[in-house]
């Protein structure tokens, strides 16, 4: 049986890339970044002038001490599910649901990213 340089070269690119996706598929420590990331950035789109005196006191705690709660209140409620050439985080804290595909060191929220703001404000206010 022969097979054909094209069939040959198709099969030794789709290994490559499955490889690399192996080799980059992100960690709980890079989902945990992520989420430090976006809560920054929800952070910042908040007003302080919008916000009670409660509020005010949760994202000045948020704002300075934001990676330790990440850490201690997310990162275990989150569940990694790894298919190998990407995985499916997670994360329930507070009734409050958000799941993100991790492929190629890139994070893709299963929600839009209007979204995902929204439910991490709501997760830490």
């Amino acid at each position: 049986m022969k097979i054909s340089n094209t069939v040959l070269t198709t099969l030794v690119g789709l290994l490559a890339v499955c490889v690399a996706l192996a080799a980059t598929n992100p960690t709980a420590d890079q989902y945990g970044r992520f989420l430090d990331t976006q809560l920054s950035n929800a952070l910042a789109r908040m007003k302080p002038e919008d916000a009670g005196s409660q509020q005010k006191v949760m994202r000045d705690i948020l704002t300075t001490q934001g990676k330790k709660v990440i850490d201690s209140l997310v990162r275990s409620n989150t569940a990694r599910r790894d298919y190998g050439l990407f995985s499916i985080f997670t994360t329930r804290v507070f009734q409050v649901e958000i799941a993100v595909v991790g492929v190629g060191t890139q994070f893709i929220p299963l929600d839009s990213q209007e979204e995902l703001i929204k439910k991490l404000g709501r997760l830490m206010l």
